[in-house]
């Protein structure tokens, strides 16, 4: 015979002056331990964890009244709510264990709240989806192909030589010419130079000539994030 396990842990660690003594008595029922986190938060975990739970009645002689997991969530939005922002969420991370190694003994799972929603993630859920996926063929969004890199495009020298423009994805750059323009015209014959206009209407002279943007023989990644680390 199999023993299931299921624990939670809940973060981030609440402030003890947003939880009334409603509040306790509510989330108690699920298991759920508070834990004093230094003097003024209660961090909150199941050891045990159960999806439902009976409150006992206020009422002489009342029947106990059965709370859901959505009770208990629908309470935490109220404690965010009533925070006034300073607890703008609360998270449940789950984990399913069983003390036999069966296919249907282990998973895991999250929940998302915030004063508007509730989200729900669940690895058993992800993974029939991948398997429906597989074999349907019918690829879901979840496991597109990661977009394309960000391309990166650099201009290498050499004694002050353009000697090449490279790209890190040169398929996803326009297909392009780029000039290359250098000013300094001395030594140059007058049939050489290029009549370049300036923004004031002037007239200069250059001498240029035309690049090509080729695939990158060097990490032009590594050298951005360098650059981007130096302020440069």
């Amino acid at each position: 015979m199999a023993d299931y396990y299921s624990q939670a842990v809940f973060q981030p660690s609440i402030p003890k002056h947003l939880i009334n003594d409603e509040d306790r008595r509510i989330i108690e029922v699920f298991s759920i331990t508070f834990e004093s986190d230094g003097e003024d938060k209660f961090y909150l975990y199941a050891e045990e964890w159960c999806c439902n739970g009976y409150l006992d009645s206020e009422e002489p002689e009342g029947e106990e009244i059965e709370l859901s997991e959505d009770d208990l969530f629908t309470r935490f939005q109220e404690i965010i709510r009533r925070s006034n922002g300073e607890l703008p969420w609360i998270s449940k991370e789950s984990a399913y264990t069983c003390s036999r190694m069966r296919p249907d003994g282990f998973g895991g799972g999250a929940v998302f709240i915030t004063a508007d929603d509730i989200q729900y993630c669940f690895t058993g859920q992800w993974l029939e989806e991948r398997i429906s996926e597989a074999e349907t063929g019918d690829i879901g969004p979840q496991t597109e192909d990661p977009p394309p890199p960000k391309p990166i495009v650099g201009v290498v020298l050499e004694g002050g030589l353009v000697q090449s423009i490279v790209s890190n994805a040169p398929e996803q750059v326009l297909d392009m010419d780029v000039i290359i323009l250098d000013y300094d015209v001395e030594g140059f014959e007058e049939e050489c130079l290029l009549k370049v206009s300036q923004s004031n209407g002037d007239i200069a002279h250059a001498v240029g000539h035309i690049e090509k943007i080729t695939e990158s023989g060097i990490d032009l990644g590594m050298v951005l994030n360098q650059m981007n680390a130096r302020g440069w």
